[in-house]
């Protein structure tokens, strides 16, 4: 089944609608997820500078900045937007991820080109995406031919996008370990973990390293961390994100698969463990095109159950695991909170400043949060918290 919003397209088969329908409206949840949120979040480092010292800096600017309600740490900036984007002869064709950056203001970088046919440098071009969507209009800063040859560099300085989120890498004087992009239901969960110095904490999916690094601020980097990740390139950008906040020293950082950790780390034992594995990502927004099937979500629910018994097995007696995804399915979602019960988890109360409770059809559903694009605003986002009994 397919269905259209303004813009974009999303392809999913009729059990993955079946799975939206039981948490949301399917048709307002659908027109939600093509377009961003109203707010665009930052999280700033308080180990380097407070929330005031950050808002007075970028007002001083000329930005408008508004702190969050709810968390000291959190910052918000309005996203504008949508505007009508010029359309022009010749096109740059981008992937999925970069044209969906462009979509919200990025200029597009050389890794993210597909194709740039005719181009030539200093030409208007529109930047495309594959299934059509024009995102952007800009100036080409290298030949097409350049952009589909080269491994770096800034191939289309992007003039007018379809929505515009402020660039604070553009912002002269701005420390770059003063911030990270991340959005509220992502510094929720790691004020929900509540992690606390001497504690021994496991960050089991950790790339790319937003919920690590807040776990070390929130500790004010007192905690043992460890954390995980399977590949060498994800690896890579944990650390970079480390290295940026002046945290990579208080992390202790580990490449190994996750659903091995007791075998591989038989001695290691923890009091806290925040999981967010790999789900569908239904709740990620913008998207311009996506496709899911049924099988897709059961697949995966059954690839996070793994992590969650190894998370058992690690925590010592009374300790806690929070549980977190950025999609909506119950599959992924309450059905795997059973299976954590069914292992010897009890489901403990979440703070809960806003956002829903889970699906009624569960007894715990008043314990456990959600957010849906549609009603909050917010990705969607699902957070359960945890005890070993």
């Amino acid at each position: 089944m397919r269905v259209y919003g303004v813009l974009g397209e999303l392809r999913y088969d009729s059990g993955v609608l079946r799975s939206i329908s039981r948490v949301t409206r399917v048709a307002d949840f659908l027109s939600s997820i093509m377009v961003p949120g109203k707010r665009y979040y930052v999280r700033v480092n308080l180990m380097s500078v407070s929330r005031g010292e950050f808002i007075d800096f970028l007002r001083e600017k000329g930005v408008e900045v508004y702190g969050d309600e709810f968390l000291e740490e959190a910052v918000w900036f309005p996203v504008k937007g949508p505007f009508k984007v010029p359309i022009v002869e010749k096109r740059v064709i981008a992937d999925k991820y970069a044209a969906e950056s462009v979509y919200l203001g990025a200029d597009l970088f050389v890794p993210g080109v597909i194709s740039a046919k005719g181009v030539k440098r200093g030409e208007e071009v529109n930047i495309v995406s594959v299934n059509g969507d024009v995102v952007g209009y800009g100036i080409a800063v290298m030949d097409g031919e350049e952009m589909v040859r080269r491994k770096r560099g800034l191939a289309v300085r992007n003039l007018v996008s379809v929505y515009r989120v402020l660039s604070l890498r553009r912002i002269e004087g701005l420390p770059s370990n003063w911030f990270y992009e991340q959005s509220f239901p992502a510094m929720l969960t790691s004020r929900i973990l509540d992690p606390n110095p001497g504690e021994i904490i496991i960050d089991m999916c950790a790339a790319p390293g937003g919920k690590t690094s807040h776990i070390v601020e929130l500790s004010g980097g007192k905690a043992l961390i460890y954390a995980f990740d399977h590949s060498n390139t994800r690896i890579k950008r944990l650390r970079e994100t480390l290295k940026k906040l002046g945290h990579l020293d208080k992390v202790r950082v580990f490449k190994a698969d996750s659903r091995y950790l007791d075998l591989d780390y038989p001695q290691l034992r923890s009091d806290k463990i925040l999981l967010d594995p790999p789900c569908t990502a239904l709740g990620v927004r913008p998207k311009l095109y996506d496709e899911k099937t049924y099988l897709d979500i059961i697949n995966q629910s059954l690839y996070q159950r793994q992590f969650i018994k190894v998370a058992y097995r690690l925590l010592k007696p009374g300790g806690v695991l929070v549980y977190s995804t950025c999609t909506i399915s119950t599959e992924e979602n309450e059905d795997n909170i059973e299976y954590a019960i069914r292992l010897g988890f009890r489901v403990d109360e979440v703070w809960r400043p806003y956002g829903m409770i889970g699906v009624r059809d569960y007894w715990f559903s008043t314990s456990v949060i959600r957010f849906l694009p549609n009603i909050h605003d917010t990705p969607g986002y699902f957070i359960a918290k945890l005890v070993k009994n």
